[in-house]
């Protein structure tokens, strides 16, 4: 089944592609502006752009796998560094008490895993952003070996959970208030990751016996 958003035509495309350069440019001059004189509104800048600029990424990346020309750089890396570069870009909502707790001990006993860096940091920050969102004070992120072969992905959150119909698929976002991009994006990012028997990678979605929502990407 092919993706969905196929009404985006080349034309849009080509303006989506620009409109995620202008943010980025935007981004770097919002970066060096909060450098020189930082401020609260300075820091929604440079929250909203990051969404935006996200929100472009992952149309583009629908629209290109609706055209048969998305295309994954599965290379291996080294698992602890991705961590502190995927944690590092994350910009916590001004006036946040909340906190980002990274457990790197799977990451360190896996060592090296072959994936591409570039989609899967997106996925994964776009999940840490949700999590930031509906969580109250602390999002836990983990990487673990996953029983049978592959790595997990997880980030947890200490919200209220999942609604039952997204924990059971029915729903195409992950809350309300959401388009549903970041999820149809995650699914099919991971579901680019396969291995020549055939395996795919996957999202999880569920709730935690102590509360709060976990998303995970498994990848083969």
């Amino acid at each position: 089944m092919k993706p969905t958003a196929d009404y985006i035509n080349p034309l849009v495309a080509g303006a989506v592609h620009d409109a995620k350069n202008g943010l980025s440019a935007l981004m770097t001059w919002l970066d060096e502006a909060q450098h020189q004189a930082p401020s609260t509104a300075l820091d929604e800048a440079r929250a909203a752009a990051a969404r935006v600029s996200a929100q472009l990424i992952q149309l583009l990346a629908i629209y290109h796998a609706n055209e048969n020309s998305l295309r994954l750089a599965i290379e291996d890396h080294d698992l602890l560094d991705f961590c502190d570069e995927a944690i590092a870009e994350i910009v916590l909502p001004p006036g946040s008490s909340s906190r980002i707790e990274v457990d790197k001990r799977g990451a360190s006993a896996v060592g090296a895993w072959a994936f591409d860096a570039y989609q899967v940091k997106l996925v994964l920050q776009e999940a840490i952003r949700n999590a930031l969102r509906h969580g109250r004070e602390l999002v836990r992120f983990s990487i673990a070996a996953e029983s049978g072969g592959g790595v997990r992905f997880s980030v947890q959150d200490d919200g209220d959970g999942f609604p039952d119909e997204v924990v059971r698929g029915e729903a195409r976002a992950m809350n309300s208030d959401s388009s549903g991009l970041g999820l149809a994006f995650a699914r099919l990012i991971a579901k680019h990751h396969t291995t020549p028997d055939g395996r795919q990678g996957r999202i999880e979605l569920g709730n935690d016996a102590g509360g709060g929502g976990v998303f995970s990407l498994v990848l083969p």
